[in-house]
């Protein structure tokens, strides 16, 4: 009975001693999103300051291989302006707007580099149809699964 209760914890506890804790929440400001909580994020989203970012011109049939909707991408200006083969800096972001088969909004996918370092779990992941949660959080697996395949350091779409 130790044994399967020591096994339960050690599966319950998903992770190695080496892995390192999530980087401290981003307040947010009109460049960052926050990366707190979803009501911060959704208050963010709805005030609209991602809308001054480069943005592509109009909604589009999602990409080949996306797991999202049609979809407009803007990118802040940190990840926009970024050459090179580095890593983008920390506060880079991009919001991507979902829309419906009928062409309306219906949710946003955000990502936010929070840290340096390589991987995914260096990423604030949020993704929110309607009022389904997909994704909140560093390192969420579902979104680095998809995004680990991007040409650099998980994004594929930056807008110049």
């Amino acid at each position: 009975m130790r044994t399967l209760a020591l096994l339960s914890l050690v599966i319950g506890c998903g992770g190695s001693a080496s892995e390192q804790p999530p980087p401290p929440p981003l307040m947010g400001d009109a460049e960052t999103p926050p990366t707190g909580t979803q009501a911060e994020l959704d208050a963010w989203l709805a005030a609209g300051s991602y809308k001054s970012w480069r943005c592509e011109p109009a909604p589009h049939a999602a990409r080949p291989g996306s797991g999202h909707s049609a979809n407009r991408i803007c990118t802040n200006a940190r990840q926009s302006t970024h050459t090179g083969t580095a890593a983008f800096p920390v506060g880079s972001a991009a919001v991507k707007e979902l829309f419906d088969g009928d062409g309306v909004l219906e949710g946003y996918g955000v990502y936010v580099r929070a840290a340096d370092g390589d991987g995914g779990e260096k990423r604030f992941w949020y993704e929110r149809i309607g009022s389904s949660v997909i994704a909140l959080g560093f390192g969420h697996t579902t979104c680095i699964g998809c995004h680990a395949g991007a040409p650099k350091d998980f994004v594929f779409t930056v807008i110049p």
